[in-house]
C-alpha cells in the first residue's frame, strides 16, 4: 500500500463517498487507477459513483497505524510470507493448528475437514502442494486426485475372509489432499466417511482405525442455488468443515506469483509440529463468544464452534500464550467467514480489543464483557432488529475508530455504548441515532400503540429473566407467532403439554405418521366413539376382517354373496338350506368341472399317443424293407465269394504242378520226387475210388488234365525250338 492508496482508503473509511474532493492534489486518472487497484484487492467497494473502505481496507490500515508485530507464524516458517493472499496464509495456518490437534489428539473428535472451492486457477491444488512441503511430505503421494480412485483404495482392503490386510499409508499422515473433490463416483464418496468425520478412531463394522491425516477438499464448485448443491456436501458435513469461497477472493497474478511460495516451502526445512503449549478448552465460553461475535446469527448453525477450541490448542503449539493463540484463530476464522459472506461488519475490531484482553477467564461472563474497560458499568444494549440481528444483553467492546458525538450531557457508558453502536452499524453517531429513531416511529405506527418502548423494556426484561446473554430476533418472533396461533385456536402454552401427550399417543400409530394422517386416525376414533362402538366390536371385526383375507375374500365380494343370496330368496330360514344345496350343487359342479377337464387331457394325450404310434409304425416298415434288400445284398455277396474261392482253389493247385515241372525241367530232383510222390498218392487214390474234392482233388478234373497235357505239349516244342 502507497500514500495515494492509503490517502483514498482513508477518505473513504466513514461511508460511502465520490472521489471528486481527492482530484487537484492527485491527477483524476491516477486516483481512478488507484481506486480500481484498491477495488481489486477488495479493500474499496464501488456503488455507482461512490467508494467505500471494505473491512478488509480497514484491517489494513489498522495494520498500517497500530503498527502490529509481524505475523508469528511468518516468522516461525518464512515461506508463508509468500502464500498469495491473506486468506490463504489464514488457511494453511488453520491447517497446521489442526495437524497438531489430531497428532497429539487433543480430543477424540471435532476436528475439522477443509474445503477449498472455486473456479481453477484459485491456488487450491498450489495451497496443497504447498501444505505437503511445510509438512515433509511428498505431494505426488499425498496429494491424490479423487476422479482417479475406486472403491475403497484410500483407506484399506480386505481379504478373502473379510479380515483388513492392508492399510494406505495416507492413515497416518499429517495431511490428506483430496483433489477434485467432486469428481469422485459414488463408492469413493461412500470410502471418504471415515475421513469427513471429524473424529480420530472411526468404527469399520468389527473393527476400528485411527485416522490421522487432516482432510484439505478441493472442488470447481456446481452451478447450484443451495451452498449444499455447489460443493456437493450436506448440511451436517458442511458444520463439521471449515469453508472458503476464493471466488470472492481478490487474486494477484498467479501465473507470475503462484509458485514462488511452493518453490520457498520446497527449499525450507519443514516444520515440527510439537505438542500444543495450553488446553484451551478452559477458554471455551470466550471462544464460543467471540465466534459469536465474528459470524452474524444466520451463520451459527453452519459452524461448529468447538471446532474452534480445538484449532486454538493446536495453534498453541506455534503460539505458546493462549490468548493471542485464540485471537490469531478467531482471526483466521474471521477471514474464512467473510468470503461466505457470514462475518459481522467490525468483527476484526472485536478481535483486536480480545487480544489485548486478560490473559485468563476468572468468571463465566461473556467474552465481550471481559473485553469492557473495569470502569464500564454492565448496561443493556438493544441491536436494530432485522433479519439477521439479535438482542444483546451484553456490555459493547470499546470503540476501535474515532467517531463524532454530539455535544450532550452523557454518561461515559452511555457515551461509549453510542460509539459501539455508531461501529457496529458503520455510521457516524447522529446518522446511527437518526436510523433508530425512525425505526421507532416506523415501529410504533405499524404497531398502532404507544407500548414501543415498553416492548422494548418487557424484550430487555424477559432476557433478564431467562438469563439470556442474547436473544435471538427469529427465535422472539417465533414464540409471539406461535402464543398468537394457539390464541386464534383459544388455546395458550399451557396448552403445549397437553399436546404434546396427545402427540405421544399418536406415536402408537402403526406409521411414521404426518398430522394428516392424524387428522383421519383422530376422525376414525370420533366415529367409533359416536357409534358406540366397543375396543371388543373392533377387535372382532379386525379378527373377520382377517379371516376374510386369509380365504381369498374382502367386504366388497362378502356383500356381493349376501345380495346374491337376498335376491335367490334365502333369507330368514331358508338361508342355511339354501346355502346346504348351493355347496352341494357347487361342490358336483366343480367335481364335473373337473372330470371334463381331466377327460379332455387325456383325449389330448390319446391322440399324441396315436399320432406318435402311426409315426413310429411308418418307421418300422422302412427299417423292415430296407433289411431286406440289405439281406438280398448280403446272399449276393456270398454267393460271389464262393465262386472266388473255388477259382482260389484251382489257381493254387494248378500253380503247385507248374513249380514242381519247372523244377524237375530244371533239374531240381527234390521238388521233382515230391511232385511224383505226391501224383502217385492221387493216382492210388483215384483207383481206391477216391471222389474229386478240395485243391488236391481238382488235379484230376478234365479241366486241369486238359491243362497239364497243354503244358507238356508246349514245353516239348519249346524244347526243340532250342
Amino acid at each position: 500500500m502507497n500514500a495515494i492508496d492509503r490517502q483514498i482508503l482513508e477518505f473513504c473509511r466513514d461511508g460511502f463517498k465520490p472521489l471528486k474532493p481527492l482530484i487537484g492534489p492527485i491527477a483524476s486518472g491516477t486516483v481512478y487507477r488507484h481506486a480500481r487497484r484498491l477495488g481489486a484487492l477488495g479493500w474499496l467497494r464501488k456503488e455507482g459513483a461512490l467508494y467505500r473502505t471494505t473491512d478488509a481496507g480497514l484491517r489494513e490500515l489498522d495494520a498500517l497505524s497500530t503498527r502490529q508485530p509481524p505475523d508469528p507464524l511468518v516468522t516461525l516458517y518464512p515461506p508463508l510470507a509468500q502464500v498469495p493472499t491473506a486468506v490463504h496464509r489464514a488457511v494453511v495456518a488453520l491447517i497446521l493448528a489442526a495437524a497438531v490437534a489430531r497428532r497429539h489428539e487433543v480430543r477424540p473428535d471435532r476436528h475439522p475437514v477443509f474445503v477449498l472451492f472455486g473456479a481453477t486457477f484459485r491456488w487450491k491444488s498450489s495451497a496443497g502442494r504447498f501444505l505437503c512441503h511445510a509438512l515433509g511430505l511428498d505431494p505426488a503421494t499425498h496429494i491424490v486426485d479423487c476422479g482417479t480412485e475406486s472403491g475403497k483404495s484410500l483407506s484399506f482392503r480386505r481379504g478373502g475372509t473379510g479380515a483388513i490386510v492392508s492399510r494406505r499409508a495416507l492413515l497416518d499422515a499429517p495431511l490428506l489432499v483430496l483433489d477434485e473433490f467432486l469428481t469422485a463416483d459414488a463408492a469413493v464418496r461412500d470410502a471418504l466417511g471415515i475421513f469427513l468425520s471429524g473424529r480420530l478412531v472411526v468404527p469399520v463394522e468389527n473393527e476400528t482405525l485411527t485416522v490421522r491425516p487432516v482432510p484439505v477438499l478441493t472442488l470447481n464448485p456446481r452451478p447450484k442455488d443451495t451452498l449444499e448443491g455447489r460443493i456437493g456436501l450436506s448440511a451436517p458435513l458442511i458444520r463439521r468443515a471449515l469453508l472458503v469461497d476464493l471466488d470472492t477472493v481478490a487474486m494477484p497474478d498467479l501465473a507470475a506469483v503462484g509458485e514462488a511460495a511452493v518453490e520457498a516451502a520446497r527449499a525450507h526445512p519443514p516444520l515440527v509440529l510439537s505438542r500444543p503449549a495450553a488446553d484451551c478448552g478452559e477458554f471455551h465460553d470466550t471462544i464460543v463468544q467471540l465466534t459469536r461475535a465474528i459470524l452474524v446469527p444466520a451463520a451459527h448453525p453452519r459452524v461448529d464452534v468447538e471446532i474452534a477450541v480445538n484449532l486454538a490448542t493446536g495453534m498453541t503449539a506455534f503460539i505458546s500464550e493462549p490468548v493471542p493463540a485464540i485471537a490469531y484463530v478467531a482471526q483466521a476464522l474471521g477471514g474464512l467467514a467473510e468470503t461466505l459472506g457470514w462475518a459481522r461488519p467490525g468483527w476484526s475490531q472485536v478481535i483486536a480489543a480480545f487480544g489485548q484482553g486478560p490473559r485468563k477467564p476468572t468468571t463465566a461472563t461473556s467474552a465481550l464483557a471481559r473485553m469492557a474497560p473495569p470502569e464500564t458499568p454492565d448496561a443493556e444494549v438493544v441491536k436494530a432488529p432485522g433479519p439477521t440481528t439479535a438482542i444483546s444483553l451484553t456490555v459493547p467492546p470499546p470503540p476501535r475508530r474515532r467517531t463524532s458525538v454530539p455535544e450532550l450531557d452523557l454518561s461515559e457508558a452511555l457515551r461509549a455504548r453510542l460509539i459501539w453502536f455508531a461501529m457496529e452499524t458503520q455510521q457516524d453517531v447522529e446518522a446511527a441515532l437518526t436510523t433508530l429513531l425512525d425505526f421507532y416511529l416506523a415501529w410504533r405506527e405499524a404497531e398502532a400503540t404507544d407500548t414501543t418502548i415498553e416492548t422494548l423494556a418487557a424484550t430487555l426484561r424477559l432476557g433478564a429473566e431467562l438469563a439470556q446473554s442474547e436473544i435471538d430476533v427469529a427465535t422472539l418472533h417465533d414464540y409471539l407467532t406461535t402464543l398468537e396461533a394457539l390464541r386464534k385456536e383459544g388455546c395458550d402454552y399451557g396448552d403445549v403439554p397437553e399436546a404434546l401427550r396427545l402427540i405421544t399417543l399418536l406415536e402408537a400409530l402403526p406409521f411414521a405418521w404426518d398430522w394428516g394422517q392424524a387428522e383421519t386416525a383422530m376422525k376414525a376414533v370420533a366415529l367409533v366413539l359416536e357409534t358406540g362402538i366397543t375396543l371388543g366390536d373392533v377387535q372382532g371385526f379386525l379378527e373377520r376382517h382377517g379371516q376374510l383375507e386369509a380365504r381369498g375374500f374382502d367386504e366388497a365380494t362378502a356383500i356381493a354373496v349376501v345380495d346374491a343370496l337376498t335376491r335367490a330368496g334365502a333369507i330368514g330360514d331358508r338361508r342355511q338350506a339354501v346355502l346346504d344345496a348351493l355347496i352341494t350343487v357347487a361342490g358336483q359342479q366343480v367335481d364335473l368341472q373337473a372330470l371334463e377337464g381331466q377327460r379332455q387331457a387325456l383325449q389330448s394325450e390319446v391322440a399324441e399317443l396315436t399320432s406318435t404310434t402311426g409315426d413310429e409304425a411308418s418307421r418300422l416298415e422302412s427299417l423292415r424293407t430296407e433289411a431286406t434288400i440289405l439281406e438280398q445284398n448280403l446272399a449276393q455277396l456270398h454267393e460271389a465269394k464262393a465262386r472266388l474261392d473255388e477259382e482260389c482253389d484251382r489257381q493254387a493247385g494248378g500253380l503247385a504242378v507248374v513249380q514242381a515241372l519247372q523244377a524237375f525241367l530244371l533239374g531240381k530232383t527234390a521238388e521233382a520226387e515230391a511232385l511224383w510222390t505226391t501224383l502217385e498218392a492221387l493216382f492210388r487214390w483215384r483207383r481206391n475210388g477216391g471222389r474229386v474234392d478240395g485243391s488236391v482233388g481238382a488235379l484230376f478234373t478234365d479241366g486241369v488234365k486238359q491243362k497239364m497235357l497243354t503244358f507238356f505239349q508246349q514245353l516239348i516244342r519249346d524244347a526243340v525250338t532250342k
